[in-house]
C-alpha cells in the first residue's frame, strides 16, 4: 500500500499492515469507535460525522467500498441502524 497518510487526528490508518483484509477490518472498527464515542441516543453528532468523513477520506479510493461495508456491519453489531 502506498498511502501517504499514517494517521488522522491521532487515529491510525494501519498503513503498515500489508494484509488488506485485516487493514480494512481495523479501519472499520476505528470508524465504528468514532461513531459510538460521538453519539447520543444512537445518533452521531456533527463532530463525529466530521471525524468519520475525514478518516474515511484518507483511505485509498480502491479500498473504501470494503471498509464501508465492514463499517456498516460493525455498526449493526453494536446496535446501530443504517438509515441510508
Amino acid at each position: 500500500m502506498t498511502d501517504k497518510y499514517i494517521e488522522y487526528k491521532g487515529f491510525s490508518l494501519f498503513s503498515d499492515i500489508e494484509d488488506q483484509e485485516l487493514r480494512s477490518r481495523n479501519q472499520a472498527v476505528v470508524l465504528a469507535n468514532m461513531a459510538e464515542s460521538n453519539s447520543k441516543n444512537r445518533k452521531i453528532s456533527p463532530n463525529g460525522a466530521g471525524l468519520i468523513i475525514g478518516y474515511f477520506d484518507r483511505i485509498p479510493k480502491e479500498e473504501r467500498k470494503t471498509v464501508y461495508d465492514k463499517f456498516v456491519s460493525e455498526m449493526k453489531t453494536r446496535g446501530f441502524e443504517y438509515a441510508g
